[in-house]
């Protein structure tokens, strides 16, 4: 063997090695900005929640059971219940924002299976001797930490609204 043929042979691992490197360089560019292009978006809107309303009439009147079925887990404190023109018979109408805590719900997160209910025992005053949801309209929104930003999940309005 003379020089010319050790000189020829670290040619191609030189190559194969600089190849090599350029790819780890570009995946790592790559990964880097597509992971913090992810962290800027999940922090940007509101979550994704799946609800359904079950609505039954029984002896004290109307009642709407809220059950969330799917979607993004949320902190409870950052949902609100608006119910709109409940008539509380003995009462009143009732129009107001209601926190989950006062529909039921004692965990700190919401998730699937987590239910709230709208009935005369959750947002009628004591006085009220039944509730009717004829002409009301319930909204659940999110709200986020800062009340800057927020987003309906869920609209349910009565049979006569």
């Amino acid at each position: 063997m003379n020089g010319s043929d050790t000189a020829r042979a670290v040619s191609p691992v030189i190559g194969v090695i600089l190849m090599v490197a350029i790819t780890v360089l570009l995946a790592a560019t790559v990964a880097t900005f597509f992971m913090g292009y992810e962290d800027s978006l999940s922090g940007m809107g509101a979550p994704t929640v799946a609800i359904t309303g079950e609505f039954d009439v029984d002896s004290s009147g109307h009642e709407l059971a809220l059950e969330f079925t799917g979607g993004d887990v949320v902190a409870r404190e950052n949902v609100k219940v608006q119910v709109s023109d409940a008539n509380c018979l003995g009462h009143g109408t009732v129009s107001k924002r209601f926190d989950l805590g006062r529909l039921g719900v004692s965990t700190s997160e919401v998730m699937a299976g987590t239910r709230a209910d709208v009935t005369v025992g959750t947002v009628c005053p004591a006085a009220a001797s039944r509730l009717k949801l004829s002409r009301t309209e319930v909204t659940v929104s999110w709200v986020s930490s800062d009340g800057a930003d927020g987003n309906v999940l869920y609209r349910w309005k009565g049979p006569a609204a």
